[in-house]
């Protein structure tokens, strides 16, 4: 439900992009993006950097295998071979130093999923798969996905992928969060935070380990790029159910701070467990009213009242009456 965020995005003016079928935002899967390194060459001076090209495809297999979970190795490998071939036409190597346009000053124009498409036709077997998914991308609803990355950056942004159904969606939202994390790795003295909503997407049962342990990795060393990662659920059986809670555990282990709002009895029980609450705290958060919590941070757990000003209220709130009471305010039938 991303546009509950619209209003405070539009306040802070912000950029808030929709995606969906048949629409208009874009994010490039296939794009290598520049960074803003400047500040960290300052700090820690010009190292040796890594392949920007097979970073990049490493991220590219971890996308198609959410959107074909039962991808084999041959079709892994055939798909890497295409990768590397479909980079290859637009002039672009191992070597970082293929990236640049000198006389444009930047990166070179990348590649997009139809470029890929195109290589993989050519390809004399093997590729029946991942040629037919890719069709949705180039030809089918999703082909609005199959242009260079169109959106406008600020210092607050809002993804909205809530008409996005299916494989897509878990494959989609991984590319934006790989598309926001690089952003903030790029500056190490700037603050920043990254904010995950329904994160059981992506490291629950839709998703993959690959995918997980992106997410994990995030939450491990995001403070050391002067960031916060902040996750959001409200299906904690899903929220632990890859490999038997793994990946789940360990975003709530790298949490300094926890918040528990009202749960139902199974979600308590295992709430409970895992933050070592007392009976009497596993008996409030069967009980909090709406705005009401239980904050777990430094060893200390304490029920706090959660309250808004009235613009922050009317910036963030779903309840019914108020949205009608804002709708005849605002000249409304």
């Amino acid at each position: 439900k991303g546009h509950e965020y619209k209003r405070l995005c539009d306040n802070m003016n912000g950029t808030y992009v929709k995606f969906s079928p048949g629409g208009c935002a874009c994010i490039n899967v296939m794009e290598i993006r520049k960074k803003d390194d400047s500040a960290n060459h300052v700090i820690d001076g010009a190292g040796r950097e890594a392949s920007e090209l097979a970073l990049k495809i490493q991220s590219l297999h971890v996308f198609f295998s959410l959107l074909i979970p039962t991808m084999t190795a041959e079709e892994d490998q055939i798909l890497d071979e295409a990768l590397i071939l479909t980079y290859e036409k637009y002039g672009i190597t191992h070597d970082n130093a293929s990236l640049y346009d000198v006389a444009a000053g930047t990166y070179k124009k990348m590649p997009v999923l139809s470029d890929l498409y195109d290589v993989l036709k050519e390809m004399p077997e093997g590729t029946k798969r991942l040629c037919l998914m890719l069709n949705r991308f180039v030809h089918g609803s999703f082909a609005s996905l199959n242009q260079q990355t169109n959106i406008r950056e600020s210092e607050y942004m809002v993804f909205d992928i809530s008409d996005i159904q299916g494989e897509f969606l878990t494959a989609l939202m991984y590319t934006v969060l790989e598309y926001v994390y690089a952003r903030a790795k790029e500056n190490r003295t700037k603050k920043k935070a990254i904010i995950v909503d329904e994160i059981w997407e992506l490291n629950g049962s839709k998703s993959n380990a690959k995918a997980a342990e992106i997410v994990l990795e995030i939450f491990k060393i995001i403070r050391g790029y002067g960031g916060a990662a902040i996750a959001a659920t409200q299906d904690l059986n899903d929220f632990f159910s890859l490999e038997d809670g793994k990946y789940g555990k360990g975003i709530i282990n790298n949490c300094k701070t926890k918040i528990v709002l009202n749960l139902e009895r199974d979600e308590a029980q295992a709430v409970q467990k895992l933050l070592s609450l007392s009976a009497e705290e596993y008996k409030e958060i069967l009980h909090f009213e709406r705005g009401h919590g239980l904050l777990c941070t430094g060893g200390n757990n304490i029920p706090v009242w959660f309250r808004s000003s009235a613009l922050e209220h009317q910036l963030i709130t779903t309840d019914r009456k108020d949205l009608e009471q804002m709708y005849v305010q605002m000249g409304g039938a």
